[in-house]
């Protein structure tokens, strides 16, 4: 056998080992399932496990950033946010509107623009009551977006 076949049949096993390798590590990969940031467990006392096994019972997501801690139910949503900006998790600021309640300005250093504000949903919801004034309980999901 000559040199040249020699290195043929070298390439071809190789063209065949990147195939298969290719054939069978990617659909795993593009394919696997991710586990959730949190997940809720089904029981009388709703709880959720964050991505660190730490159990909490509320969240809050800033633009899909979550922080998690214990709350009494019922509270409102802003003075979870408050819990939250004591222990050193996120911070915010705020403006108190005579009969609307308080308005957030900016989060995390993020402040409303003329075109964007902060707008809030709890459990996939829109709210339309302001924060002073939205009760929340253990187990929902706060979360804010800037739009």
């Amino acid at each position: 056998m000559s040199k040249r076949e020699k290195i043929g049949i070298i390439f071809t096993l190789g063209c065949f080992l990147i195939f298969f390798y290719v054939l069978f590590s990617i659909p795993h990969i593009l394919f696997r399932k991710v586990p959730p940031i949190y997940k809720i467990h089904e029981n009388q006392n709703l709880r959720i496990q964050n991505k660190n096994q730490e159990t909490v019972n509320t969240v809050l997501e800033v633009n899909g950033i979550s922080y998690y801690s214990e709350i009494s139910s019922p509270t409102t949503v802003y003075d979870f946010m408050e819990k939250l900006q004591e222990e050193g998790k996120i911070t915010f600021e705020g403006k108190t509107y005579p009969e609307m309640g308080i308005f957030i300005e900016e989060i995390n250093g993020a402040k409303g623009t003329g075109d964007k504000y902060w707008i809030y949903y709890v459990n996939g919801k829109e709210a339309d009551v302001g924060i002073s004034n939205y009760k929340i309980n253990t187990g929902d999901v706060v979360s804010w977006k800037y739009e």
